[in-house]
């Protein structure tokens, strides 16, 4: 059960940006010969019952048009917190429609993948895996089945297999399919049928799978792609798709580094700086921005980078007390009267996917430890949002008081079923930066003396794993630190 959870919040992570980017795009419809301006006016009014009537009567009239079926897919993925079950049943009944029809356009198979993504999440956290692996398996069936048209959709549906088979415990299965995508992919490449951005972006989600349990794979594959990436670079032939594709190889690698060894992440982020400004400046005006961003980013990985190395300088020392401006959920409280208790201080906000992804953990945490004297302190400061009722979500508002954002958050923490409560800091306190919170969700973990044992960045299921080791270790402690971290502390304070 409990890796059913951890695979939900990986996915959850990944599948909001994908959700939002979707949403975002253009109307696919927008060169149909149907006028879709009233179903338009009906989303943008939140008339979902509406909208959904209009779309219906419009496939009827017009049986397997893939424009109307995009519509259908964006209104579901519209309604997913509005109207959950509606949404479920109508990506149910698209992916049916897909997985049987004699000739899928390049399009709907694209449709059919995010349909199929983002169904089979919801399914996960129904505690539902087999249907969702079946399902997810009956879409890679109907894609694979159209050749080389639609290879990269189907690599992106087997990420999503493995995905599925890793979260109901059949890790064996989800590497085996994976090192055959990611073969194929490499034989595609020397056939030059693939180029070095796809081999690039199957060896970065093999190592996001099987960092973990296959580390020695994950590492010399990683020293493959990039052999051939710098030696590309280095020929007469390098272009800034080549450089795209070190880039986007590297960061990969830098961000797994930045939490887990950030000295190393800074040596490969000045070594990618090095090379990026090697690289002979373009003419084009597009590449030339291209190019530029690549250097920004590196200049931004820098800066996480050192974040980390703060990071580290803080375990073993004691936690500053938090100023708190509110509560909600919970009764007043400081990190002094909860000395003899193990802290988990979560900073959060209601804008980040990541931090929602994380909430299964919190609840489960909460239940199994809370008696054991484990508290969880959710830290976060006012956002300018409210509470939509009608679409049960935070919405970014004007003028929003602070009484209106305790509103929305008692309603938030309500609606996600959140057993833990939420401090409110100030918007001009330090603190978020006396713990080097540069991204959240970020957990500082602290034993039964207040000191500082654990800091984890992101919401990926490696951190909860390391998190929920150390909560019960620590609450298996005496009310003393260990004899290593007291020397810390100490040295911290120059005492």
């Amino acid at each position: 059960m409990k890796s059913i959870t951890i695979f939900t919040s990986i996915l959850i992570a990944i599948g909001l940006c994908a959700i939002q980017s979707w949403a975002q795009e253009p109307e696919s419809v927008a060169n149909s010969p149907f006028d879709v301006s009233e179903f338009n006016a009906f989303v943008k009014e939140g008339k979902w019952d509406e909208a959904a009537g209009w779309v219906d009567d419009a496939i009827q009239k017009n049986p397997g048009s893939s424009k109307l079926l995009s519509l259908s897919l964006q209104l579901a993925s519209r309604t997913t917190r509005a109207q959950p079950e509606a949404s479920a049943k109508r990506m149910s009944q698209l992916i049916d429609t897909w997985c049987s029809s004699p000739s899928l356009t390049l399009e709907s198979a694209r449709d059919l993948q995010f349909a199929t993504n983002m169904y089979t999440m919801q399914l996960m956290q129904k505690e539902r895996g087999a249907e969702a692996l079946e399902l997810a398996r009956r879409s890679l069936t109907t894609v694979s089945s159209m050749g080389d048209t639609a290879r990269a959709v189907r690599r992106d549906i087997e990420s999503n297999v493995a995905r599925l088979l890793i979260g109901t415990e059949k890790p064996q299965e989800a590497l085996e399919l994976m090192r055959a995508s990611i073969d194929s992919v490499k034989s595609g490449v020397d056939k030059g049928t693939d180029d070095l951005r796809d081999l690039v972006k199957a060896t970065n989600v093999f190592s996001g799978l099987f960092d973990e349990v296959s580390a020695d794979e994950v590492n010399e594959r990683n020293k493959h792609v990039e052999n051939l990436l710098q030696a590309k670079l280095d020929s007469p032939s390098a272009n800034l798709a080549d450089l795209s594709a070190y880039v986007s190889l590297r960061s990969v690698q830098l961000s797994e580094y930045t939490y887990s060894n950030p000295s190393r992440g800074i040596e490969i982020a000045s070594e990618l700086e090095s090379r990026i400004k090697s690289f002979p400046e373009p003419t084009d005006a597009g590449e030339m921005k291209q190019w530029e961003g690549f250097g920004k980013s590196v200049k931004s990985m820098l800066l996480r980078l050192e974040s980390s190395m703060v990071r580290e300088r803080l375990i073993g020392t004691a936690a500053p007390e938090f100023t708190p401006q509110s509560f909600v959920g919970m009764e007043e409280t400081s990190l002094a009267s909860l000395k003899g208790k193990v802290v988990l201080l979560d900073f959060w906000a209601v804008w980040c996917g990541p931090c929602i992804a994380t909430f299964p953990h919190l609840r489960d945490w909460h239940d199994a430890y809370a008696d054991k004297g484990f508290v969880i302190l959710g830290m976060t400061s006012d956002q300018g949002y409210k509470w939509d009722e009608s679409n049960q979500k935070a919405v970014r508002g004007t003028n929003v008081s602070h009484d209106e954002e305790l509103e929305m958050l008692a309603s938030f923490r309500k609606h996600y079923d959140l057993r833990h409560g939420f401090v409110l800091t100030p918007k001009e306190s330090e603190y978020n930066k006396q713990l080097a919170v540069s991204g959240i969700p970020q957990a500082v973990l602290l034993d039964k003396q207040g000191v500082i044992r654990m800091i984890k960045v992101g919401s990926g299921s490696k951190n909860a794993k390391d998190l929920e080791e150390a909560i019960e270790k620590l609450l298996d402690e005496g009310s003393k630190p260990a004899d290593g971290v007291i020397k810390k502390e100490k040295a911290a304070s120059g005492s």
